[in-house]
């Protein structure tokens, strides 16, 4: 299912070398930034900075680059990471579709809008309440009712996430000197 979306995506618009380096780049800093992380016991998984970077490539970028650095991005950190091997890699099929459908969530609605100082905190509030209702039920499924654990952490998380997101975004234009990278 997943490479037959991506065939379609591929056959329906010619990605430019930009486009293509810009989603490499920002896929490796999600996995990196991702890699780098404080675990928690289970099932509230690892506290990480992946999130930051999977937002700003969304915003920055568009929906379609965004999916698919939000979902391959972090699905890299599931199937293998350099501290923990391939623990999570039980989440793999998850983290593809909540974190690539929440990039393309993100880059919707943020993505070349007029206000962009409401569509993005909308953005990733949004995105947030996709991504930790969409492990809730991953988890609550794998764990039961031990998943109301991880909801009240990825909860305290986002708030957080939101808040240091709109910063960075802010920050980062300021020194492009423009809104998009592409």
């Amino acid at each position: 299912m997943i490479v037959k979306t991506i065939i379609f995506l591929v056959e329906v618009r010619r990605f430019q070398s930009r486009e293509i380096a810009t989603s490499a780049v920002f896929t490796a800093l999600v996995y990196i930034t991702t890699s780098i992380s404080m675990p928690m016991p289970s099932p509230l998984g690892v506290w990480h900075m992946g999130n930051l970077i999977s937002f700003l490539s969304a915003i920055l970028c568009g929906p379609v680059i965004g999916a698919f650095v939000c979902g391959i991005g972090a699905g890299l950190f599931d199937a293998w990471n350099p501290l923990w091997g391939s623990r999570f890699i039980i989440y793999l099929p998850a983290t593809l579709v909540i974190r690539g459908s929440m990039g393309y969530l993100v880059g919707k609605i943020a993505y070349r809008k007029e206000n962009q100082n409401l569509a993005i905190p909308i953005a990733l509030i949004a995105g947030h309440i996709w991504k930790n209702v969409g492990y809730f039920l991953y988890d609550y499924f794998l764990y039961g009712a031990a998943a109301f654990l991880d909801l009240t952490s990825l909860t305290v998380k986002s708030l957080f996430e939101i808040v240091l997101t709109f910063l960075i975004v802010k920050a980062v234009r300021r020194v492009l000197g423009r809104n998009y990278i592409v």
